[in-house]
């Protein structure tokens, strides 16, 4: 019998339990427990120094940390089919467990838990956190595009553990509004957690509605009044002034620091205005050549922006059309940072795979802004060049990514996608 020490809501201990289901072990939770209490016992130290859970008792002595325990009720089954047939099948599902605990559970953490009280809540922390979350669900969504599950066409080990990683954020913190952004990764965790053996252990799931409230600094406890004899008026009113000098210092320190400005913003005025731009886009039906491309340049500040081609890097990839439209599409939400500074043209070029995706981008100052190639994985995935104008072919070759040219480069054009 192995028997499992966690409170009956913790998360990582689901893990083992739906490994358990899988696998047909039984696995008993540890009656009564009490986080703050059971923990601290001195049985308890000895199965885990660190006091933390769950830990896993088993016949041969006990087991801590969520995946490893997770691992070892999924491996108490010879020839397990949740752990893979093959290595490579082996190898992928190691690859997702890590992937769920460092890019996804760590981030969600970061997120919510200083703002449940566990942890000092800071703005530059908690945006920094959300910045890498967002990065991680769109190399999620990338992948769940072209596949329902993330090793094989079964549940596996790996999903157990990501689907419950991914249960706290879509619980506790993670909103409709956050999480359409990344359409497969909805799916797949509506998916999950309806499976009959994952449902069993999680019940019925249901999306946070709204975000967990900052916390607000408790007030300073005031000193317990004493009886003292009446002191002189004088001595009172300078007490009172002493006060509110202090209550006044008090209010400036809790004072919000202002956002530090994006690098872009400090750049000298530009001519161009890119919602002006934007505009005269999306509202040109017809004659975009004499309209909306002449007016593109009339625009063009090539002092305050520059222009930039990107070409994919691994085409012989793009075998599947959808796939390649899904990686495209993927591209542009993730690109959603830069809105305010950028405008985009991606092309799927072809009539056969393999498929050529290339680009056309927009961006304020000289250089691509540095946030971007920070935040978003997929820059490097892409050859960027700066446009030069003064080459009568690359301008031509602006004109014709912006006006979606069919046939482009002499290939028939099968997608094409604007970020704006």
């Amino acid at each position: 019998m192995q028997v499992l020490h966690a409170g009956k809501t913790n998360k990582n201990a689901f893990k083992a339990l739906i490994a358990a289901e899988y696998s047909g072990v039984q696995v008993k939770m540890v009656e009564n427990f009490e986080m703050g209490v059971s923990n601290k016992t001195p049985e308890f130290i000895k199965m885990n120094p660190l006091g933390k859970v769950p830990v896993l008792e088993t016949p041969e002595g006990p087991v801590f940390e969520s995946n490893a325990i997770a691992r070892y009720v999924a491996r108490s089954k010879v020839n397990n089919p949740i752990c893979g047939s093959t290595l490579i099948d082996y190898g992928h599902i190691e690859q997702w467990i890590d992937f769920a605990a460092m890019e996804i559970d760590a981030n969600i953490a970061k997120w919510l838990y200083p703002r449940l009280g566990y942890g000092v809540y800071l703005p530059p922390s908690e945006e920094a956190a959300i910045a890498a979350l967002k990065r991680a669900l769109g190399a999620l969504n990338t992948h769940l595009a072209s596949n329902t599950f993330l090793v094989g066409h079964f549940v596996t080990l790996a999903d157990i553990i990501m689907t419950c990683n991914l249960y706290l954020g879509f619980s506790q913190i993670m909103t409709k509004s956050f999480t359409s952004e990344f359409p497969h990764v909805e799916r797949y965790f509506w998916t999950l957690v309806n499976q009959p053996k994952i449902k069993k252990i999680l019940g019925e799931v249901k999306q946070a509605v709204s975000l967990p409230p900052v916390p607000s600094k408790k007030p300073a406890a005031q000193p317990k009044e004493t009886k003292t004899k009446a002191e002189p008026k004088k001595e009172a009113k300078k007490e009172v002034e002493k006060q509110a000098a202090k209550a006044e210092a008090a209010e400036e320190e809790e004072a919000p620091k202002p956002k530090p400005k994006n690098p872009l913003d400090l750049l000298p005025p530009s001519k161009m205005v890119l919602d002006d731009w934007k505009r005269l886009y999306s509202n040109t039906k017809t004659n975009f050549r004499e309209v909306a491309i002449k007016g593109f340049w009339d625009m063009y500040d090539p002092e305050g922006y520059s222009l930039w081609f990107c070409d994919y890097k691994y085409n012989e990839e793009n075998t599947v059309s959808f796939v390649t439209m899904n990686k495209v599409g993927g591209f542009l939400q993730r690109m959603d940072l830069a809105r305010k500074y950028a405008f985009g043209k991606m092309l799927v070029i072809g009539a056969n795979p393999p498929f050529k995706v290339k680009g056309l981008w927009l961006f304020r100052g000289q250089e691509i802004p540095q946030f971007v190639i920070d935040e978003c994985y997929d820059m490097e995935l892409y050859e960027w060049k700066k446009v030069d104008l003064s080459d009568a072919a690359q301008k031509e070759r602006v004109n014709q990514m912006i006006e979606d040219c069919e046939p482009f480069e002499g290939e028939p054009l099968l997608d094409a996608k604007c970020f704006k």
